[in-house]
């Protein structure tokens, strides 16, 4: 167990941390195991102070204060809240991470959420139309494999099928990605903390080009549970990363889509398709049954690279 940054925000003075957490060694914070398959999680007391911050910053907006029609409410609904029952060591706690439907039969999310780097998924779920808290009749439930159909870990992706196609009433993702300009608008959809769903888009921009080609650096607020989350363009709601990794006080990471569509088969039928509604499940994609490693990116010295691993750091 470590203690890291939990949350980072931008201010005027730049980045700063603002609460420590117990977290598991992959970064992300360890609820009791008893609280898989709630909706509502409860932080515990001593943090209950992030939960008024979430509500009273501007940086992360609550869903369900947009219009059913606004363009982010519509590219927020096939994006849900990826629930894990992990085993550590020989101990149960439940982990948090991000998952986005990109077929009637596939999600997508980072590496070290599914099937994780040294903790044993056990359970699996992604959680849709959480928008209130408080009203967990409205939040509906997806049982998720928790062995992925493809994955990498150089590019901390995995794609992993999901039961009961939530892309038949929530949408899908359109797989159309291209890679964003320097100080682009971007914006993140999330579960903050497992929090109702919400978008991150002040402040949220692109940085300049990262010493490995496959990453792309932004500024975008984060919390636990971002891992996985889909980063957008804010000119034209293309997919442009994969958020998986930050370094405290200064930058988030994600892997640029158009290198994941690449090295992903599926993926790359998915973008083939030319999908243009996200209202609309994708034709059904065969499933490959191979798992991808591909060498990783030949990086120069720096100090603002990602880290390789789990990548967490601070928690994102």
């Amino acid at each position: 167990m470590r203690i890291r940054c939990w949350m980072s925000i931008a201010v005027a003075a730049g980045l700063i941390c603002i609460s420590p957490v117990v977290a598991d060694e992959a970064g992300d914070v360890a609820y009791p195991a008893d609280y898989y398959g709630r909706v509502d999680l409860p932080l515990p007391q001593a943090f209950s102070h992030l939960k008024r911050l979430i509500g009273e910053t501007e940086n992360f907006e609550p869903i369900k204060d947009f219009s059913e029609d606004n363009r982010y409410r519509v590219m927020a609904s096939p994006i849900g809240r990826l629930d894990l029952l992990v085993r550590t060591d020989g101990k149960e706690s439940v982990s948090l991470c991000t998952g986005w439907v990109i077929s009637e039969q596939y999600i997508m999310t980072n590496h070290h959420c599914i099937p994780g780097k040294s903790a044993q998924v056990l359970k699996a779920s992604l959680l849709m139309n959480y928008l209130y808290e408080g009203n967990a009749k409205a939040a509906e439930r997806f049982e998720v494999e928790t062995v992925p159909i493809e994955t990498s870990v150089e590019l901390d992706y995995s794609i992993v099928s999901v039961n009961g196609n939530p892309g038949a009433k929530y949408g899908v993702i359109p797989i159309l990605a291209r890679d964003p300009k320097p100080a682009e608008e971007l914006f993140v959809i999330q579960h903050p903390a497992g929090t109702p769903k919400r978008l991150t888009r002040r402040n949220c921009r692109a940085d300049v080009d990262t010493e490995r080609p496959d990453e792309l650096r932004h500024f975008c607020d984060t919390l636990g549970g971002s891992s996985g989350s889909p980063v957008f363009s804010d000119n034209d709601m293309t997919l442009v990363g994969l958020h998986f990794a930050g370094i405290e006080k200064k930058v988030n990471f994600a892997k640029r889509m158009t290198v994941l569509i690449q090295k992903s088969p599926i993926l790359a039928q998915l973008s083939s398709v030319g999908q243009g509604n996200t209202r609309e499940a994708s034709p059904e994609v065969a499933p490959t049954h191979q798992t991808t490693q591909h060498p990783a990116a030949q990086a120069g010295p720096t100090n603002e690279s990602a880290p390789q691993s789990s990548g967490w750091q601070p928690i994102n």
